[in-house]
Protein backbone atom coordinates (compact mmCIF):
# COMPACT_ATOMS: atom_id res chain seq x y z
CA UNK A 1 0.00 0.00 0.00
CA UNK A 2 1.30 3.55 -0.84
CA UNK A 3 1.88 5.78 2.17
CA UNK A 4 2.54 3.09 4.77
CA UNK A 5 6.08 2.77 5.36
CA UNK A 6 7.89 4.75 7.82
CA UNK A 7 4.29 6.32 9.21
CA UNK A 8 3.69 6.37 13.38
CA UNK A 9 1.01 4.42 13.70
CA UNK A 10 -0.68 3.98 17.07
CA UNK A 11 -3.66 0.54 17.76
CA UNK A 12 -5.57 0.14 21.01
CA UNK A 13 -6.16 -3.36 21.67
CA UNK A 14 -3.24 -4.13 20.03
CA UNK A 15 -2.28 -7.16 22.34
CA UNK A 16 -4.68 -9.80 20.61
CA UNK A 17 -7.48 -10.78 18.40
CA UNK A 18 -8.17 -8.43 15.67
CA UNK A 19 -6.15 -5.73 16.83
CA UNK A 20 -2.83 -7.93 16.44
CA UNK A 21 -4.02 -8.65 13.31
CA UNK A 22 -4.17 -5.16 12.28
CA UNK A 23 -0.76 -4.28 13.55
CA UNK A 24 0.70 -7.40 12.08
CA UNK A 25 -0.54 -5.92 8.52
CA UNK A 26 1.06 -2.31 9.59
CA UNK A 27 4.67 -3.98 10.00
CA UNK A 28 4.43 -6.14 6.87
CA UNK A 29 4.01 -2.54 5.15
CA UNK A 30 6.97 -0.76 7.15
CA UNK A 31 5.11 0.70 9.35
CA UNK A 32 6.44 1.67 12.58
CA UNK A 33 3.80 0.62 15.13
CA UNK A 34 2.85 0.83 19.22
CA UNK A 35 0.40 -1.36 19.98
CA UNK A 36 -2.11 -0.59 23.07
CA UNK A 37 -3.09 -3.06 26.11
CA UNK A 38 -5.50 -2.67 28.96
CA UNK A 39 -4.37 -5.15 32.13
CA UNK A 40 -3.79 -8.41 30.62
CA UNK A 41 -0.23 -7.67 30.71
CA UNK A 42 0.78 -11.59 29.35
CA UNK A 43 -1.46 -10.85 26.45
CA UNK A 44 1.32 -8.04 25.81
CA UNK A 45 4.28 -9.96 26.13
CA UNK A 46 3.28 -12.31 23.87
CA UNK A 47 1.88 -9.92 21.51
CA UNK A 48 5.29 -8.45 21.62
CA UNK A 49 7.25 -11.82 21.07
CA UNK A 50 4.90 -12.52 17.71
CA UNK A 51 5.07 -8.96 16.16
CA UNK A 52 8.86 -8.08 16.86
CA UNK A 53 10.59 -10.27 14.37
CA UNK A 54 7.68 -8.54 11.78
CA UNK A 55 9.46 -5.13 12.09
CA UNK A 56 9.61 -1.66 14.97
CA UNK A 57 6.93 -2.59 17.71
CA UNK A 58 6.44 -0.80 21.16
CA UNK A 59 3.64 -1.61 23.61
CA UNK A 60 2.08 0.57 26.24
CA UNK A 61 -0.57 -0.11 29.04
CA UNK A 62 -3.39 2.02 29.22
CA UNK A 63 -6.83 2.51 30.91
CA UNK A 64 -8.92 3.84 27.85
CA UNK A 65 -11.89 4.46 30.11
CA UNK A 66 -9.89 7.28 31.68
CA UNK A 67 -10.00 10.20 29.35
CA UNK A 68 -6.91 11.69 30.56
CA UNK A 69 -5.27 8.41 30.01
CA UNK A 70 -6.21 8.80 26.66
CA UNK A 71 -5.05 11.74 25.73
CA UNK A 72 -1.56 11.06 27.49
CA UNK A 73 -1.01 8.14 25.95
CA UNK A 74 -1.67 10.07 22.17
CA UNK A 75 0.92 12.58 23.91
CA UNK A 76 3.25 9.99 24.41
CA UNK A 77 3.63 8.57 21.20
CA UNK A 78 4.18 12.22 19.92
CA UNK A 79 6.56 12.70 22.64
CA UNK A 80 8.54 9.78 20.95
CA UNK A 81 8.33 9.85 17.65
CA UNK A 82 7.57 13.11 16.77
CA UNK A 83 4.11 13.23 15.30
CA UNK A 84 1.51 10.45 14.77
CA UNK A 85 0.41 9.40 11.09
CA UNK A 86 -2.38 6.88 11.94
CA UNK A 87 -4.15 6.25 15.15
CA UNK A 88 -6.70 2.47 15.08
CA UNK A 89 -9.15 2.68 17.44
CA UNK A 90 -9.60 -0.75 17.61
CA UNK A 91 -9.81 -1.85 21.43
CA UNK A 92 -13.24 -2.60 22.93
CA UNK A 93 -15.76 -4.67 25.67
CA UNK A 94 -18.69 -6.53 25.39
CA UNK A 95 -20.96 -7.24 27.99
CA UNK A 96 -24.05 -9.28 27.45
CA UNK A 97 -27.31 -8.84 29.98
CA UNK A 98 -31.01 -8.31 28.36
CA UNK A 99 -31.29 -4.35 28.47
CA UNK A 100 -34.34 -4.58 31.40
CA UNK A 101 -31.05 -6.14 33.59
CA UNK A 102 -28.01 -4.14 32.64
CA UNK A 103 -26.61 -2.19 35.18
CA UNK A 104 -26.44 1.42 34.27
CA UNK A 105 -22.62 1.30 35.23
CA UNK A 106 -21.71 -1.55 32.72
CA UNK A 107 -23.72 0.57 30.14
CA UNK A 108 -21.71 3.28 31.27
CA UNK A 109 -18.03 1.18 30.99
CA UNK A 110 -19.00 -0.03 27.48
CA UNK A 111 -20.00 3.01 25.85
CA UNK A 112 -16.35 4.92 27.97
CA UNK A 113 -14.79 2.23 25.75
CA UNK A 114 -15.74 1.61 22.74
CA UNK A 115 -17.16 4.82 22.42
CA UNK A 116 -15.66 8.31 24.21
CA UNK A 117 -12.31 6.44 24.47
CA UNK A 118 -12.92 6.74 20.27
CA UNK A 119 -13.91 10.86 20.54
CA UNK A 120 -10.99 11.45 23.14
CA UNK A 121 -8.33 9.75 20.94
CA UNK A 122 -9.62 10.76 18.10
CA UNK A 123 -9.57 14.26 18.47
CA UNK A 124 -6.52 14.94 20.33
CA UNK A 125 -4.42 13.01 17.68
CA UNK A 126 -6.66 15.58 15.13
CA UNK A 127 -4.79 18.08 17.27
CA UNK A 128 -1.63 16.76 15.76
CA UNK A 129 -2.40 15.94 13.08
CA UNK A 130 -4.15 19.39 11.52
CA UNK A 131 -0.57 20.64 12.68
CA UNK A 132 1.46 17.89 10.44
CA UNK A 133 -0.96 18.73 7.56
CA UNK A 134 -2.23 15.40 6.98
CA UNK A 135 -3.62 12.30 9.03
CA UNK A 136 -5.90 9.19 9.24
CA UNK A 137 -7.88 7.30 11.43
CA UNK A 138 -9.44 3.87 11.74
CA UNK A 139 -12.26 3.18 13.72
CA UNK A 140 -13.13 -0.03 14.54
CA UNK A 141 -16.89 -1.05 14.29
CA UNK A 142 -19.03 -4.24 14.16
CA UNK A 143 -21.53 -5.79 12.15
CA UNK A 144 -24.16 -5.44 15.09
CA UNK A 145 -24.03 -1.76 14.09
CA UNK A 146 -26.63 -2.87 11.22
CA UNK A 147 -27.32 -6.71 12.11
CA UNK A 148 -28.70 -6.31 16.06
CA UNK A 149 -28.22 -9.29 18.33
CA UNK A 150 -29.94 -9.39 21.82
CA UNK A 151 -28.14 -9.22 25.01
CA UNK A 152 -25.95 -6.59 23.33
CA UNK A 153 -27.80 -3.67 23.94
CA UNK A 154 -24.91 -1.38 25.44
CA UNK A 155 -22.38 -3.11 22.80
CA UNK A 156 -24.70 -2.77 19.99
CA UNK A 157 -25.24 1.04 20.79
CA UNK A 158 -22.01 2.05 20.83
CA UNK A 159 -20.36 0.02 17.63
CA UNK A 160 -23.53 2.30 15.84
CA UNK A 161 -22.85 5.20 17.25
CA UNK A 162 -18.80 4.58 16.19
CA UNK A 163 -20.32 4.76 12.55
CA UNK A 164 -22.02 8.50 13.24
CA UNK A 165 -18.58 9.55 14.75
CA UNK A 166 -16.71 8.69 11.86
CA UNK A 167 -19.42 10.47 9.30
CA UNK A 168 -19.71 13.67 11.77
CA UNK A 169 -15.58 13.83 12.31
CA UNK A 170 -15.46 13.11 8.61
CA UNK A 171 -16.91 15.92 7.32
CA UNK A 172 -15.94 18.49 10.16
CA UNK A 173 -11.73 17.40 9.68
CA UNK A 174 -11.63 16.59 5.66
CA UNK A 175 -10.65 20.31 5.22
CA UNK A 176 -8.00 19.76 7.36
CA UNK A 177 -6.39 16.81 5.77
CA UNK A 178 -7.72 14.32 8.14
CA UNK A 179 -9.87 11.53 7.18
CA UNK A 180 -11.43 9.18 9.51
CA UNK A 181 -13.11 5.56 8.16
CA UNK A 182 -14.75 2.88 9.78
CA UNK A 183 -14.31 -0.90 9.23
CA UNK A 184 -17.12 -3.33 10.49
CA UNK A 185 -16.05 -6.48 10.63
CA UNK A 186 -18.03 -9.64 11.19
CA UNK A 187 -17.21 -12.74 12.46
CA UNK A 188 -13.70 -13.10 12.80
CA UNK A 189 -11.64 -16.22 13.90
CA UNK A 190 -10.07 -14.79 17.39
CA UNK A 191 -9.00 -16.34 20.55
CA UNK A 192 -12.42 -15.19 22.48
CA UNK A 193 -14.47 -16.99 19.68
CA UNK A 194 -12.54 -20.09 19.67
CA UNK A 195 -13.07 -20.58 23.41
CA UNK A 196 -16.89 -19.86 22.69
CA UNK A 197 -17.03 -22.48 20.70
CA UNK A 198 -15.39 -25.24 22.37
CA UNK A 199 -17.70 -24.21 25.52
CA UNK A 200 -20.32 -24.44 23.97
CA UNK A 201 -21.40 -20.64 23.86
CA UNK A 202 -21.39 -20.34 20.30
CA UNK A 203 -23.11 -22.23 17.84
CA UNK A 204 -20.71 -22.40 15.14
CA UNK A 205 -23.25 -24.02 12.90
CA UNK A 206 -26.30 -21.16 13.25
CA UNK A 207 -23.65 -18.53 12.27
CA UNK A 208 -22.51 -20.34 8.96
CA UNK A 209 -26.09 -20.35 8.34
CA UNK A 210 -26.14 -16.34 7.96
CA UNK A 211 -22.86 -15.85 6.53
CA UNK A 212 -22.67 -15.87 2.51
CA UNK A 213 -18.87 -16.65 2.94
CA UNK A 214 -19.57 -19.73 4.89
CA UNK A 215 -16.53 -19.02 7.22
CA UNK A 216 -15.06 -17.13 9.86
CA UNK A 217 -12.69 -14.40 8.58
CA UNK A 218 -9.46 -13.86 10.14
CA UNK A 219 -7.93 -10.80 12.09
CA UNK A 220 -5.55 -10.32 9.19
CA UNK A 221 -8.01 -9.50 6.56
CA UNK A 222 -9.87 -6.82 8.85
CA UNK A 223 -6.28 -5.80 8.93
CA UNK A 224 -6.65 -5.43 5.08
CA UNK A 225 -9.39 -2.97 4.88
CA UNK A 226 -8.00 -0.80 7.95
CA UNK A 227 -4.46 -0.80 6.07
CA UNK A 228 -6.35 0.16 2.59
CA UNK A 229 -8.46 2.80 4.81
CA UNK A 230 -5.12 4.12 6.55
CA UNK A 231 -3.32 4.84 3.47
CA UNK A 232 -2.76 6.76 0.25
CA UNK A 233 -4.69 3.97 -1.95
CA UNK A 234 -8.04 5.24 0.02
CA UNK A 235 -7.10 9.33 -0.39
CA UNK A 236 -10.39 10.37 -1.41
CA UNK A 237 -12.63 8.05 1.00
CA UNK A 238 -13.71 10.12 4.43
CA UNK A 239 -16.35 9.60 7.08
CA UNK A 240 -17.37 5.66 5.91
CA UNK A 241 -17.78 2.56 7.09
CA UNK A 242 -17.13 -0.66 5.31
CA UNK A 243 -18.37 -3.84 6.65
CA UNK A 244 -15.52 -6.93 5.67
CA UNK A 245 -18.23 -9.43 6.82
CA UNK A 246 -18.38 -12.10 4.82
CA UNK A 247 -21.75 -10.87 3.44
CA UNK A 248 -23.16 -11.03 6.42
CA UNK A 249 -24.73 -7.55 6.71
CA UNK A 250 -25.99 -8.48 3.14
CA UNK A 251 -27.24 -11.60 3.65
CA UNK A 252 -31.31 -12.63 3.72
CA UNK A 253 -32.55 -15.56 4.99
CA UNK A 254 -30.56 -18.16 6.62
CA UNK A 255 -28.76 -20.47 4.19
CA UNK A 256 -27.70 -24.04 5.06
CA UNK A 257 -23.85 -24.38 3.45
CA UNK A 258 -24.52 -27.05 0.96
CA UNK A 259 -27.24 -24.87 -0.51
Amino acid sequence: MRGLKDKIVLVTGGTRGIGKGIAKRFLEEGSIVTIVGGKNKQDAENAMAELSPLGQVDCMMVDLSDAAATEKMIDDVVAKHGRIDILVNNAGIQIRRWATEFPLEDFDKVLSVNLRAYYVASRTAARYMQKQGKGSIVCISSGNSQMYTSQRSAYNISKTAVNGLVATLGVEWARFNIRINAVAPGYVMTEMIQKGIDEGIIDIDNIMKVIPMKRLLSPEEIGNTVVFLASDEASGITGQCIFTDGGWSKAGLPENKDL
